[in-house]
């Protein structure tokens, strides 16, 4: 029964798409607010979306970047809402400092998708839905790869992203959370927050040398690009037994991988991550509705063993 739904959903989804764009250049008005373009992934998904909406008649995406500012972000998406977009995608850069923003959005009859992360709980009820990865299944993935090299027992850290931020806090709670599923032996040493920054990672990696010593057996970096970084500190240091996990599939995780530096990551394409959010967009702002809440993408497990497989996007 749940299939055939989903059918239907399908069906009806494909119907929305098929509906003809009309050709005025404004005819549909995507308001896209992003918390900082300096951030790869974030500039990756923004360059992709906006280059797919060109290729289409009557979509024009309008994106303002916060530049890591909370305050600047709700100022955004209330410059968005006052110049009446017919869809707000919002990738917030504090889950909870986002939700007044959004319910002003809201309120002034927009819909609202989530894309690439979530706003707090609070924050749910006022989407039409939320497109991108699972934060918290990323979480459980690097727990599942830490505990697979490592034997399930030894001390880890964590290079988190940035604080407050939903996708720093649902990976860190999904590490945990599956580590206490699978009755590991492995403990939590600390955290520390590199801010989605490669550079600050170099130096979060070298105070975790300092702080944990040979207690530290492996870290679980929240973007490859900080798990790369991190592995290189940890082998000019001697200690490259270090196992570091990332999350992102990027090019400089997958490369890390292939030289041994780290064990593994998972994939997160921008790309995909970019279409499906215009897509579902261009549906919101048709009157349609998405196939389910929450829409995520594919995550795959990466490791030496298929690492060929993948290219990296960013």
């Amino acid at each position: 029964m749940r299939y055939l739904k989903r059918l239907a959903r399908a069906a009806a989804l494909s119907t929305i798409l098929a509906a003809p764009v009309a050709a005025s250049a404004d005819d549909i008005v995507i308001g896209h607010s992003q918390p900082n373009l300096g951030w790869p992934y974030i500039a990756a998904v923004t360059n992709i979306l906006e280059a797919e909406a060109k290729t289409m008649d009557g979509v024009e995406v309008i994106t303002l970047s916060a530049d890591g500012d909370i305050a600047k972000q709700s100022t955004d998406i209330g410059s968005l809402v006052n110049r009446k977009v017919d869809v707000l995608l919002v990738t917030s850069l504090d889950g909870n400092a986002v939700i007044p923003a959004l319910k002003a959005a809201h309120d002034a009859g927009i819909p609202i998708l989530a894309v690439s992360n979530e706003p707090a709980e609070a924050g749910q009820a006022l989407l039409a839905g939320y497109s991108g990865p699972d934060d918290y299944v990323q979480g459980v993935i690097a727990a599942e790869l830490l505990n697979d090299t490592l034997g399930g027992k030894g001390g880890i850290a964590i290079i988190e992203g940035s604080p407050g931020q939903s996708t720093t806090l649902l990976r860190t709670q999904g590490l945990k959370d599956r580590l206490a599923e699978l009755k590991s032996e492995i403990v939590i040493l600390g955290s520390q927050t590199a801010d989605w920054n490669p550079v600050k990672a170099r130096d979060v990696a070298q105070a975790f040398l300092t702080a944990y010593g040979d207690e530290l057996v492996g870290v679980f970096a929240q973007d490859d690009n900080s798990g790369a970084a991190a592995a290189e500190v940890f082998k000019a240091a001697g200690r490259g037994d270090i196992k570091v996990v990332g999350t992102g599939g990027t090019i400089n995780g997958l490369k890390a991988i292939r030289d041994g530096l780290m064990y593994g990551t998972m994939d997160q394409s921008p790309t995909t991550d970019a279409k499906q959010a215009l897509e579902y967009a261009i549906v919101l702002a048709k009157g349609g509705t998405l196939p389910e809440k929450r829409n995520i993408i594919p995550m795959p497990k990466i490791t030496a063993e298929n690492v060929d497989q993948f290219k990296g996007e960013w």
